[in-house]
């Protein structure tokens, strides 16, 4: 049998993915894609868990078989097996139930000795012959009546076996047998006829050999005193039903003429029943007179208490058959009734083994007596909690254990086998309730064990169950109580958390899984069906009962579901309190009460509970805390309940200690701080996560902002910054971005406006409405939220929503127009050269390549100076600028942000190049990248200069078209400065892409030239703070007027 170990199943392993461009989401999504279609990549195959072990199935071929009835004590006693009566016994070998022949060299003869054992009696001649193995006992009836004129066949000085009480046994060769399979012994037979003795016991034992294997299993008989005249026999269901007691056997009256003797009240004591048929009365007749007995039963020696009854004392053999290194016992399977002493080699389906051998009186009686080789396995308990059952500072209980029987289990007899597992019990009601168990650690790493006890496969059918832990202070289940198999609460708090058992396996001694069913009553392990191990090592069993603490963790979060008229007089402020089971177990939250805490000056006139918003308004007010939301939901593991509590709070300023500052909500340590804004918490007695988030605060005072509108036209008194006033503007203030409903605040006037008052941590849009004259209107609403400053006084922080965001062409609507116009420059270009005639050597591709990336560089120009045309002249950079946004941190957001487009750009050029030209570019990819972002940094922030300085957008677009194309094609681009004429090469030496060229040509070539390096770098550097400088103009609103 191949073993095959335990195996963890390893799961998909999801990784959560931040939203990001849609142009990196395709890439994270083909990488995917190009993992998944590697088999195996992502998720390895799953391995199973243990295999379910093979039944063993050996055979053995019996080489010998003998039996015999063993040594006997005869006497009056049914339990002293050592004091001998004689009884006229004798042992001996007859051929059925004939006379003994003496010329029968197979039979013998001997008076019975006490403790002296007869001859055995071969299987193979008992077959051949009818040979039985006798002890026959007493003097025939007749014979003791009249021993002179006796004509019987009952002889005084020899056995005889069909006169007297004879026991006899024949032994069975099964020949080839299957271990582990019922198999026929031998058969019994008693010769039970009348006789005359003073006993009423024999103590002897079926002794038997099988092979190298020699037994005897003891056996007592009682002959019993038998009934000899008319008896009633109590039963429910006779024919017969009690009258009265008589004077005499025929004194009974007419109604009830039925005269019998009842056992126990003497052999003159008569009583009288009435004739009223099968099953309408309670007594049986046995009769020798069945003309006058109507429905009688039997004669009188054949009612049940004159039966004799052997009883088997002994079911187990305490020697063994060892076969491939395991260990058998013979084990007595019981005895079935037999007509005619014909046994079958197995019993029949139907039948039920029994360990006595009931006959009847003055007639012959079968029984065939099966018995069965079997194994002895062995097992413990072990026991482990889970690691998730831990607490800090929890002591782990000890667990009890019990054993129940499964039908009418009995366990074996006697004492184990010696074994390595050190058994010395077999297992029986109540086994392993002496182990209790603790473990020493959570999860495997304290799995303790119990010590082996043993049982036999085929007669398993037992339940080992736990019984719950031993919990300090709290008085243990008792048996057949609820809850006594689990689960167990470690106290009588309705929230209390309980051990559970979660799982049990049992493996044997080679990991294999052993075939144990769990038993749905108690959630034990019910080992009936495990069946006998197919190797030595497979012999022992270890069952693992896995305990998991369960608990209801009820978690109480509070929070601001709204807030209405913040500013008024009259505040209207709805909060959401939510309980959630983060447990395992079923819980409830209490009693769960809400009580407020507000600034002086704020008081609750009315408060309604629900537990859903629309059910607030037909809710009952209240006016007085604090406010019971519920005395206790039960909530089961995972599930939510929900309660909202709204307050109508009145604000009066008159009120003593009432301050703006204090009309803020506050915090200290984590925690909100009371008699702040609208504060209010929650309280429970069963919130596990702490109070923190058991406050909510809405903020109540009224927020402010100045509006002004300022231009560059000199007409009036200049600002700080060298704007001056417009008038004429009017502004609105929309709570939505899509500018719906009535305005939160219309300002209209002069350049400077104030609000209407406005909440913090809100989202707002300011609006243009009227442009003074001359001028045009802000194109788009700008977003802005205010927010409370951290000072003392709580001051007003507006922030503008401005979102620095990258080139549409980064997007997956972009992405055909920045992939297709490097790869055309690309494509035009070596195709154009190409055609001139000969074909492009990869050096010369290169060259080319460096060139169409030379030209990206200098046209990424003119993008930048777009984005920065739209931040003037829209005042975009003028509000971010004034609204906090630091210098630097806008300068290098709007010049570094073009990069991403020119590396795409420079990519996809030399690809297309280098496929056109079929050649392998063989570069430093980091390398060639940084170079490209030094020389695309210099043309970015020349963008930003030329935008900043030139105030006239006819004038800078008049420089840029002039001076583009010059600079493209002026550097060596797309040809060697080697063979151009000398005015080409003055001009190219002004250039500055002539440089960036040679510094990229060179780092493409595996080189960072120094020199070249310095000078690129000291022209970006002198242009990048250049550019700092200018971008303080972009304070201006706009070049429009």
């Amino acid at each position: 049998m191949q073993y095959r170990p335990n195996a963890r199943r390893v799961g998909h392993a999801r990784a959560a993915i931040t939203p990001r461009r849609y142009g990196v989401r395709v890439l994270i999504i083909a990488a995917l894609a190009a993992l998944a279609a590697l088999p195996g990549l992502l998720a390895p195959p799953a391995q199973a868990g243990p295999t379910l072990e093979s039944a063993g199935s050996d055979e053995v071929v019996f080489d010998r078989t003998e039996g015999r009835i063993g040594p006997a004590i005869l006497n009056d006693s049914p339990t002293d097996r050592t004091t001998a009566v004689a009884d006229h016994a004798f042992f001996g070998v007859v051929r059925g139930m004939s006379v003994y022949d003496s010329r029968d060299r197979n039979q013998y003869s001997q008076a019975h000795q006490p403790g002296v054992a007869q001859r055995w009696l071969k299987a193979d001649v008992a077959k051949r012959g009818d040979y039985w193995s006798y002890i026959t006992r007493g003097v025939a009836w007749d014979y003791h009546i009249n021993p002179y004129g006796y004509q019987g066949e009952y002889r005084d000085n020899v056995i005889s076996a069909s006169t007297t009480s004879a026991l006899g046994y024949k032994p069975n060769n099964p020949g080839k047998s299957a271990l582990n399979s019922t198999f026929l012994i031998g058969t019994v037979r008693h010769n039970n006829f009348p006789i005359w003795s003073a006993i009423h016991y024999v103590h002897a034992s079926f002794d038997i050999r099988i092979g190298d294997l020699e037994e005897s299993f003891p056996f007592d008989q009682h002959e019993t005193t038998n009934d000899n005249d008319t008896t009633a026999v109590a039963h429910q269901g006779g024919a017969y039903r009690y009258y009265s007691q008589a004077y005499s056997a025929r004194s009974c009256p007419a109604e009830a003429p039925y005269y019998a003797l009842i056992r126990g009240y003497g052999e003159n004591t008569w009583f009288c029943f009435q004739h009223v048929g099968p099953g309408y009365g309670n007594y049986d007749i046995y009769t020798d007179q069945p003309n006058y007995y109507p429905n009688y039963v039997d004669v009188p020696g054949h009612t049940p208490e004159s039966d004799d009854v052997l009883t088997v004392n002994k079911t187990t053999s305490d020697r063994t058959l060892v076969v491939d290194g395991i260990p058998y016992r013979l084990f007595l399977w019981g005895f079935v009734p037999s007509a005619d002493g014909n046994c079958p080699a197995q019993p029949p389906a139907d039948s039920a083994p029994v360990n006595t051998f009931t006959t009847k009186e003055n007639q012959t009686s079968f029984g065939c007596l099966y018995g069965e080789f079997r194994q002895e396995r062995f097992l413990r308990i072990a026991k482990n909690v889970t690691e998730d059952s831990g607490a800090p500072g929890e002591e782990i209980p000890s667990f009890n254990f019990t054993t129940l029987p499964a039908g009418d289990w009995k366990a074996p007899e006697g004492a184990p086998l010696p074994n390595e597992a050190q058994a010395d019990t077999y297992i029986s009601p109540g086994s392993f309730s002496d182990f209790s168990l603790k473990p020493t650690a959570y999860g495997n790493g304290g799995t303790v064990l119990s010590g082996y006890q043993s049982f036999i496969p085929g007669k398993s059918q037992f339940i080992v169950a736990e019984t719950g832990p031993t919990i300090p202070g709290k008085n243990p289940i008792a048996p057949g109580q609820p809850g006594y198999y689990g689960p167990w609460p470690v106290s009588d708090d309705p929230n209390a958390a309980q051990w559970k058992l979660s799982e049990v396996t049992c493996v044997n001694g080679v990991g294999d899984r052993v075939n144990v069913t769990r038993d749905p009553a108690t959630g034990g392990i019910d080992f009936s069906a495990v069946p006998p191990a197919s190797s030595a090592k497979a012999l022992p069993v270890t069952c693992t009962f896995t305990n998991q603490k369960q608990a209801p963790k009820i978690r109480i979060e509070k929070s601001i579901e709204s807030v209405k008229d913040a500013f008024a007089p009259n505040i209207t402020v709805t909060y959401r309190i939510t309980a959630t089971n983060d447990g395992t177990l079923k819980g409830t939250t209490g009693r769960l009460a809400d009580s407020p805490s507000f600034a002086p000056g704020l008081k609750e006139r009315s408060v309604r509970i629900a537990t859903t918003l629309e059910g607030l308004d037909s809710a009952t007010p209240t006016r007085y805390g604090p406010y019971t939301l519920t005395e206790g939901t039960d909530l089961e593991p995972g599930a939510q309940a929900t309660w909202y509590i709204r307050m109508n709070v009145a604000r009066n300023k008159r009120t003593p200690g009432y301050s703006e500052p204090a009309l803020e909500c506050a915090s200290d340590n984590g925690h909100l701080t009371p008699r702040r804004g609208l504060y209010n918490s929650v309280s429970g007695p069963y919130d596990y996560d702490g109070s923190a988030n058991n406050e909510a605060c809405a903020p109540v005072r009224p927020r402010y902002i100045r509006i002004e509108k300022a231009g560059t036209q000199p007409v009036g008194t200049p600002n700080d910054d060298g704007t001056y006033p417009l008038k004429g503007a009017a502004f609105a203030i929309y709570d939505n971005a899509e500018l719906k409903g009535t305005p939160v605040s219309v300002v209209d006037g002069g350049p400077t406006f104030l609000s209407a008052p406005l909440a913090p941590d809100t989202d707002y849009w300011l609006v243009e409405t009227r442009a003074p004259a001359g001028h045009a209107l802000l194109p788009r609403p700008v977003p802005f939220r205010i927010s409370v400053g951290n000072d003392a006084d709580a001051t007003t922080v507006l922030t503008a929503e401005f979102e620095v965001k990258a080139a549409r062409l980064l997007g997956v609507a972009g992405l055909p127009r920045l992939v297709a116009e490097p790869a055309f420059y690309g494509a035009f270009v070596v195709g154009a050269l190409s055609s001139t005639g000969g074909g492009i050597d990869p050096e010369r591709a290169l060259f080319l390549a460096i060139g169409v990336v030379g030209i990206q560089c200098v046209g990424m120009m003119s993008q930048v100076i777009y984005r920065w045309t739209l931040e003037r002249k829209w005042a975009l950079g003028s509000l971010k600028l004034s609204s906090g946004v630091p210098q630097l941190g806008y300068y290098l957001g709007m010049l570094l942000v073009p990069l991403l487009s020119l590396l795409v750009r420079a990519s996809v050029a030399l690809l297309v190049v280098a496929t056109i030209c079929s050649f392998t570019l063989r570069v430093d990819p980091v390398a060639l990248a940084a170079g490209v972002a030094l020389c695309g940094l210099f043309w970015s922030a020349l963008g930003c200069v030329l935008t900043a300085l030139i105030t006239s957008y006819q004038t800078r677009d008049f420089v840029v078209s002039l001076a583009l194309t010059p600079l493209m094609f002026s550097a060596p681009t797309l040809y060697s400065l080697d063979q151009a004429p000398a005015f080409l090469r003055a001009i190219s030496a002004a250039n500055p892409l002539t440089y960036q060229l040679a510094l990229l040509r060179s780092v493409a070539a595996g080189s960072w030239p120094f020199d070249q390096l310095l000078i690129v770098l000291a022209m970006t550097l002198a242009l990048c703070a250049i550019g700092y400088v200018s971008t303080g103009r972009m304070r201006t609103v706009s070049n429009e007027g």
